[in-house]
């Protein structure tokens, strides 16, 4: 079983390093971030999900590609150091494109 720990600031919590912790093989995320919960509810999802609005699209979030997308959406800085060198090494290697983002909300509130 692959468990990548991802910190990322919260800004609930005063941006504040709190964990997300991403299970790939079993398409999980558990952890003490204030977004957990809906996070949550997006990967327990019996179907496909739509991420964001417009060009967002049905995904699966287990693939590492998606899952980084996922993160940009939610946290825009952790594609830019220092967060980014923070990432597990299953994303490295892994960039989002531009391309990738277009239509889709910088909100992790406007996720659906």
């Amino acid at each position: 079983m692959a468990r990548h720990n991802i910190t990322v600031p919260d800004g609930i919590h005063g941006d504040e390093l709190r964990t997300i912790i991403r299970d790939d093989e079993a398409g999980t995320v558990e952890g003490d971030h204030s977004k957990i919960a809906n996070f949550q509810r997006i990967f327990d999802a019996p179907k496909l999900v739509t991420v964001g609005t417009g060009g967002g699209g049905l995904w699966h979030l287990k693939d590492a590609a998606e899952f980084l997308i996922f993160l940009v959406v939610c946290f825009y800085p952790v594609q830019r150091e220092p967060l980014r060198s923070t990432l597990p090494p299953v994303f490295d290697g892994v960039e989002v494109l531009r391309s990738e983002l277009a239509g889709m909300p910088l909100d992790p509130n406007a996720l659906y």
